[in-house]
């Protein structure tokens, strides 16, 4: 049989996936070996729209030449598109892919329309207001991430990385109930959360939040050679919803909207995104990443209290150099995030590193509680998750919950954004 290059065998062969909504008419059509277009029609607009090249193995199975192979695409593809009767993407296989060859009639292109209901799994929100790059990109994977998840530092300075936690009507207990020095505010309760949503991959960056705020927000472990990737930390809850500075501004508190100084308010304006904090019940579900009691969010065994080699694999910690020994001591402190291996979900740092805001008022005493947000004020405290750097081992597990006045500003805490998932 001849062997084509994929672009001249694309001619042949373009196919869509049966979504409701879907993508129809799909044509593939190549210039030499440099540049293909694809086009493609919709049964109902607004969608958003991701694409994947497939080969036919031996076998017969149509499997993905991967994402790290996608990587330059553009048009109408990894984004919400509506209002045109045909819809265009370019593809440079000749640099993606370069020097493949695939015999006729084993290698299609697969468009797939996602409803607003139901996104990709991971949603990039550009900050910079110098490109041509639409705010919102959404991709199935971390293998399409152009660039590669750590290969381009964009995902941790000048974009937000966004992971789709399916959590609408899941069931589950939140809380311990053995846990080697468990704390009587875990109080175990089950929760049924009523959305999807997305939340951070990393956490909040120092560039990111200056790229937002006008300023690096950090007054420690700020070395030249790699602040901009640590975590933004010396921000308090007001600075972040309620107020421009650390006093709070009244009628900002969940659910009202927050301020339109603060950084979440001039976040929402910059991107047109529904930014917030995540809630004490979100935050909890996805550190655990569906791994129950004494497990870390990776699926290993909690199994010392005091040093436990699987949170050294895991995050920043008293016992990995989470207390520096000098302020000028650039190997410890906060680690350039993404320094950890990943939970079950892909989520970096949430067992340490900084401590992380979440929306809720402080209440010490869970049982009966359903995962709302916790509108009561009495503690005059918002929920604090996640250990700090300098943190003793137990104070990094899932459950482990604390709690800072709003106005409070320090080295160890900053925050991790989330937003409701669909359009």
């Amino acid at each position: 049989m001849k062997r084509l290059t994929l672009t001249a065998l694309l001619l042949l062969c373009g196919v869509a996936f049966a979504a409701k909504p879907r993508a129809e008419n799909v044509n593939i059509t190549g210039t030499g070996s440099r540049e293909v277009t694809i086009t493609y029609t919709l049964t109902a607009a607004p969608v958003v729209v991701t694409l994947d090249i497939e080969t036919n193995t031996a076998s017969g199975a149509w499997v993905s030449i991967g994402g790290e192979h996608i990587q330059r695409v553009s048009g109408d593809v990894n984004r919400q598109v509506s209002g045109k009767e045909t819809y265009t993407i370019s593809w440079l296989p000749d640099r993606d892919w370069p020097g493949n060859l695939v015999e006729s009639g084993r290698a299609r292109a697969v468009v797939t329309a996602w409803p607003l209901d139901n996104t990709p799994d991971y949603l990039v929100v550009n900050l910079l207001t110098t490109t041509n790059l639409p705010t919102a990109r959404y991709y199935t994977s971390t293998n399409f991430l152009p660039g590669g998840l750590f290969s381009n530092p964009a995902y941790r300075t000048s974009s937000i990385l966004m992971r789709k936690i399916l959590a609408k009507d899941v069931t589950w207990t939140m809380g311990s109930v053995n846990e080697v020095n468990r704390q009587t505010q875990e109080v175990p309760h089950s929760v049924t959360l009523t959305n999807n949503y997305y939340i951070g991959v990393f956490e909040m960056t120092q560039r990111q939040w200056a790229l937002v705020f006008g300023a690096y927000n950090s007054n420690n472990f700020s070395y030249e050679a790699d602040h901009a990737m640590r975590p933004a930390e010396e921000v308090c809850f007001n600075q972040i919803r309620n107020s421009s500075g650390t006093a709070a501004q009244t009628g900002y508190e969940w659910p009202d909207a927050p301020f339109d100084g603060s950084m979440l308010g001039t976040l929402r304006k910059k991107t047109g995104i529904d930014f917030d904090l995540p809630s004490d019940a979100e935050w909890e579900f996805a550190c655990r990443a569906g791994n129950g009691e004494g497990l870390w969010n990776d699926g290993s065994i909690y199994t010392n209290h005091v040093h436990d080699v699987h949170l050294d694999r895991l995050a920043r910690n008293k016992n990995n150099v989470g207390s520096p020994s000098s302020s000028s001591d650039a190997s410890a402190g906060t680690a350039i995030v993404g320094s950890y291996a990943p939970n079950s979900w892909g989520l970096y740092d949430m067992h340490g590193n900084v401590g992380e805001w979440c929306l809720d008022w402080y209440k010490a005493d869970l049982s009966g509680t359903d995962g709302s947000v916790m509108t009561d004020m009495t503690s005059r405290n918002h929920v604090r998750r996640s250990g700090l750097a300098n943190d003793n081992i137990y104070h990094l597990r899932s459950a482990a919950r604390a709690s800072n006045a709003p106005n409070l500003q320090h080295q160890y805490i900053g925050l991790r954004l989330a937003c409701r998932a669909g359009l």
